[in-house]
C-alpha cells in the first residue's frame, strides 16, 4: 500500500481539481447559454423539468457506478444548483435582450455580447 499523503499534499490536489472542475463548470455554462438563445429563437421555456429529471437520472447513475463516497441525493442536489444557474443565466440574457436587465446582473458570455453596451 502506497504511504498516506500530507494534508498539504492532499490541499494541493484539491486546488488543481478545483481548477478543473470550474473550467468544466464554465464550459457548461456556455453550452447552457447557447441552448438558452436557441431556446428564445425557437419560443421554447427555459424551465424544462422533464430534461432536468433526466440530467439529475444520468448523473446519479454515474454517481453509483463510480462508488464513491457522495450519495446519489448530494450528486442529485450538487446538479440541481448547476441547473438553477445556467436556467439563471438564460433567464438574464433574455433580459439582457429585451433590455429590461441590470448592468449589475453581469451575465454575457459570448464575445459578441460582451462588446455590446448595456445601453443598446
Amino acid at each position: 500500500m502506497a504511504p498516506e499523503l500530507s494534508v498539504e499534499a492532499l490541499r494541493e490536489e484539491i486546488d488543481r481539481l478545483d481548477e478543473v472542475i470550474v473550467r468544466l463548470l464554465d464550459r457548461r455554462a456556455r453550452c447552457a447559454y447557447a441552448i438558452g438563445r436557441i431556446k428564445r429563437a425557437e419560443g421554447r421555456p427555459i424551465y424544462e423539468p422533464g430534461r432536468e429529471a433526466a440530467v439529475v437520472a444520468r448523473v446519479k447513475a454515474v454517481n453509483t457506478a463510480l462508488g464513491g463516497p457522495l450519495d446519489d441525493e448530494a450528486i442529485g442536489r450538487l446538479y440541481e444548483r448547476i441547473m438553477d444557474e445556467a436556467r439563471r443565466i438564460q433567464r438574464l440574457e433574455a433580459e439582457r435582450e429585451a433590455g429590461t436587465a441590470s448592468p449589475a446582473d453581469g451575465v454575457i458570455l459570448d464575445k459578441e455580447a460582451k462588446e455590446q453596451s448595456w445601453s443598446s
